[in-house]
């Protein structure tokens, strides 16, 4: 059997562990340890931790390019009818290039 069939039979095997079991040999696969989920302290402990806890619905809308337009539109406003939202041209600037810039709107700043 190539090692290619052993992998994918390994993978449709580890699908159906739950997730915090598959998480851990994962983890293990990668860094020959298990990951402290109860108190985590390194980088890629925090994020297998938020694997398992960070469960938001929106995130599905906020990760699709379709879907994500109509959410930040439901959540600013169409940028069309909004005034507010003003570009520019600086041009005295060191070095003399113009740079277009968008000033935050209303005190807040949008980041996708």
């Amino acid at each position: 059997m190539s090692s290619n069939r052993i992998a994918k039979k390994l993978r449709y095997a580890l699908r159906w562990l739950p997730d915090r079991a598959y998480i851990q040999l994962n983890y293990f696969g990668h860094f020959y340890k298990f990951a402290n989920l109860e108190n985590p302290t390194t980088y890629n402990e925090k994020l297998n931790w938020l694997k398992l806890h960070d469960r938001n619905p929106e995130y599905g809308k906020i990760v699709d390019k379709f879907e994500v337009k109509a959410y930040v539109d439901k959540m600013i406003g169409s940028l069309q009818e909004n005034k507010d939202w003003k570009f520019g041209v600086c041009d005295d600037l060191i070095g003399g290039g113009g740079i277009a810039y968008l000033p935050l709107v209303f005190g807040t700043a949008l980041m996708i």
